[in-house]
């Protein structure tokens, strides 16, 4: 196996990682669509929790348990969104190394930085969709947001109103669509080089098992296999 370093700590590797089993451009694929299909669930979900939070009252909340609970129900969102991102990056091979060294948090600070980072690459075959444009910019203030409000039960006091949620939400998901009609061409071009079979399981198996949902129940911070 080899693996061809580009900036910002990104690898790519046309193979399984070493140290850990991965997944095939087919199985990451169907991940994607999966998780893309949870992501539009729970948007409607997230819509209206912010739209409790501003009418806590309608609810029975406090106006502060309300808003503490949106900002919970958004982190959790996010974590959904960068679980599609690194899975439509395995479809073409792109892999995001967690760091090492230094403090747990620190690593997963970069982490989470460094997958957006690694949508904005020149050679990055899902730029277009992904790493430029309102759709960046959308993920880019996610990601802010999401820091932001990461500690919500602490008491963390960054308004609401600070930013159009529907807009933020409706880029991503705009472009997280685009992205998934170029994962499915890119999986049916491996299919054809491959003589019909795209590795549909790292093991040599047929993959049938990762036709469920169960792989979901996982803590979804475990983002890579």
């Amino acid at each position: 196996m080899t693996t061809t370093a580009v900036p910002g700590s990104i690898s790519t590797a046309a193979s399984a990682a070493a140290t850990a089993p991965s997944l095939s451009p087919a199985q990451a694929f169907r991940r994607f669509h999966q998780t893309c299909q949870r992501l539009r669930w729970t948007a409607v979900d997230l819509e209206n929790s912010y739209h409790r939070a501003h009418s806590p009252q309608d609810s029975g909340f406090s106006a502060d348990d309300a808003e503490v609970n949106f900002k919970i129900d958004f982190h959790e969102f996010y974590m959904r969104i960068e679980q599609a991102l690194v899975l439509v990056l395995l479809v073409y091979g792109v892999s995001v190394p967690r760091g090492f060294g230094g403090p747990r948090g620190q690593a997963t600070h970069s982490y989470h930085h460094n997958v957006l980072l690694a949508l904005g690459e020149e050679d990055n075959p899902l730029r277009s969709a992904l790493g430029t444009g309102d759709v960046n910019s959308a993920l880019w203030k996610a990601k802010e947001l999401r820091n932001r409000w990461k500690d919500a039960a602490e008491g963390e006091t960054t308004p609401l109103g600070m930013y159009d949620l529907s807009w933020i939400i409706g880029r991503i998901i705009e472009g997280l669509g685009v992205a998934y009609k170029m994962a499915a061409a890119r999986v049916e071009e491996l299919k054809v080089e491959a003589n019909g079979n795209a590795g549909d399981g790292a093991d040599g198996s047929n993959g049938a098992d990762d036709n469920t949902w169960g792989w979901m129940m996982a803590d979804p911070m475990d983002l890579e296999p």
